[in-house]
Order: structure tokens, then C-alpha cells, then sequence
């Protein structure tokens, strides 16, 4: 094979290859890849991305079990059919904070339930600085009548027209005690600091108790997060086939399946290509001596 000729037929051969890739790469309005690179805004809480959606972001842009709904500029999250209000969103660590709707504003709930999660979608953070607290409802006492409260952790609440005696524990105490017996509890997690501040008589307080709650505590959510981190590094945006929830990496010629540079047409004739450059280069190279 003659190496001059190789040299000079080449630079036709690259010129050809680039041309039919060019399409592949110049392409830049694919409809999902744009629809999904405008997060949206609720209240505080900017630049919402995957894997959440509403909005003007449709659930392709994000993942099931996902969905933030704003009202009054206020971001909610429903998980177990719990309402949360969205608090904080960090996509680095792929946590959020969130907070009971229903305990935001009183600790006297319509309905008493413990805080859960859909542990397929979300876990409890386990760098966060949170833990448990206890809340006691319709409590009673085998010794005579209930005293009105007088210590910091007891609070009164209406429960079925009847005025009812609570009390909350932020330590892991296996119940109430001293002969008293309480009719539902309720577990809610807030941060550590707080729950340590309400253990203690002279700063604890019902104040004290709902600031913390508002507060909210954090957990990690699960929704392909290493295949999004792939696409994103690919320059692509993260997103789901509607259909069938299955993974999928928006990219500006198209959707890819996981990353922007996966089965990319061509791509092998662009390696064969260089390839044969690189040999008839080495090859030239040796004829020369």
C-alpha cells in the first residue's frame, strides 16, 4: 500500500465521515430536551430539576412519585399519601428537607398517624442530624384526674369535643410511665438540636415543639441516581418514558437511553477512521527510514 497515497486520500475520507456526522451533532431542538432544561420555581425553592415535575415540567421531565405541586408558592410532595411541604432541595446529595403539612400549623392533627416513607423512592438521610420525637394523645392517669399543664412537654388538645391531655418525649423512652396511659402516639422526626433543646425542662416548650416541626428533618431520594449522574456528565438532562418509567437522557440530537455519548451513529466508523490515520501515520513513519 502506497503511504503518500493513503496521506493524501485521508483527509477526503475525514471530510466525508464529518459530513454525515455533522446532523447527529448539530441537531439542537429536540422538543423533550428543551422542555426538560426549564426547571421551574415555587415560592423560595428555584431551579427545581429531576427528578421532580409540575408545573411546566411534565412527568417525562422527572420520575413517578415525584410530582411538586405549588400552591401559594408553596412546593408539596405528596409520599404515602402524606402531604410534605418541600423545605429545602440539594441536588448534589440528592436530599431534601421536607415537613408535615398536617403538623405545620397545630400539633393537634384531625388524624393521628406516624411519619413514613415509600422507602422505594426515599430513605431517611444518614448524614442528616435528626432523630425522633415522640407525641402522646388522649392521655390518662389510673390515679385520680389529669392535673391542667403545668410542665413544659404537656399540652391540651380537642379530641371528639373532649378537651384531651398530650404530652410529648424527645428522648427514647419506651412510654409515658408513672401509671399514665395514652390512647395513640404519633413519631415525628426533627432535627437533633431541637429534639435536645426540648428534652431540656428549662428551654423546652410547645413553641419550641412546633418550630421544630415546621423545621422538618431530611431524606435521600432514589430514582436512578447513578444513571442520572452519567447523563448529566454527558452533557444530557435526566428524564423518564412516560410510559413505562423507564430511565431516559434528553440530549440535544435526541433521547439516548443512558448517556449522550451512548450508540451515537457512527460512532464506530468515526474510531475506524481514526484508527486507520493513526496506522498509516505510524506506517509513514517507518518507511521514512
Amino acid at each position: 500500500m502506497n503511504p503518500k497515497f493513503n496521506q493524501e486520500l485521508l483527509p477526503l475520507i475525514l471530510t466525508i465521515v464529518l459530513l454525515i456526522q455533522l446532523p447527529s451533532y448539530s441537531c439542537q431542538n429536540d422538543p423533550l430536551y428543551q422542555t426538560c432544561s426549564q426547571p421551574f420555581q415555587c415560592g423560595s425553592l428555584g431551579e427545581i430539576g429531576y427528578p421532580f415535575w409540575g408545573g411546566n415540567r411534565p412527568v417525562s421531565c422527572g420520575y413517578p412519585g415525584f410530582q411538586i405541586n405549588c400552591q401559594s408558592n408553596v412546593p408539596f410532595l405528596n409520599i404515602s399519601s402524606t402531604s410534605y411541604r418541600v423545605l429545602q432541595v440539594d441536588n448534589t446529595t440528592q436530599t431534601l428537607r421536607v415537613s408535615r403539612d398536617d403538623l405545620w400549623g397545630t400539633i393537634c392533627p384531625t388524624l393521628l398517624f406516624n411519619t413514613t416513607l415509600n422507602f422505594s423512592l426515599f430513605s431517611y438521610s444518614s448524614a442528616a442530624n435528626d432523630q425522633n420525637i415522640t407525641l402522646y394523645y388522649g392521655c390518662g392517669n389510673n390515679q385520680g384526674p389529669l392535673p391542667t399543664p403545668t410542665f413544659p412537654n404537656q399540652f391540651n388538645c380537642n379530641v371528639n369535643e373532649s378537651n384531651s391531655w398530650s404530652f410529648y418525649l424527645a428522648t427514647d423512652a419506651s412510654g409515658p410511665g408513672n401509671g399514665f396511659t395514652c390512647n395513640s402516639n404519633i413519631y415525628v422526626p426533627v432535627n437533633r438540636t431541637a429534639a435536645r433543646d426540648l428534652a431540656i425542662p428549662a428551654t423546652a416548650s410547645t413553641n419550641l415543639l412546633q418550630e421544630a416541626i415546621r423545621s422538618g428533618f431530611s431524606i435521600q431520594w432514589s430514582a436512578n441516581n447513578e444513571n442520572c449522574n452519567g447523563c448529566a456528565r454527558s452533557g444530557g438532562l435526566c428524564g423518564s418514558n412516560e410510559g413505562t418509567a423507564a430511565f431516559a437522557c434528553y440530549c440535544a440530537d435526541r433521547v439516548h437511553e443512558l448517556t449522550c455519548d451512548d450508540s451515537r451513529p457512527g460512532n464506530g466508523l468515526l474510531r475506524f477512521v481514526f484508527d486507520l490515520h493513526n496506522m498509516h501515520s505510524a506506517e509513514f513513519s517507518l518507511n521514512a527510514f
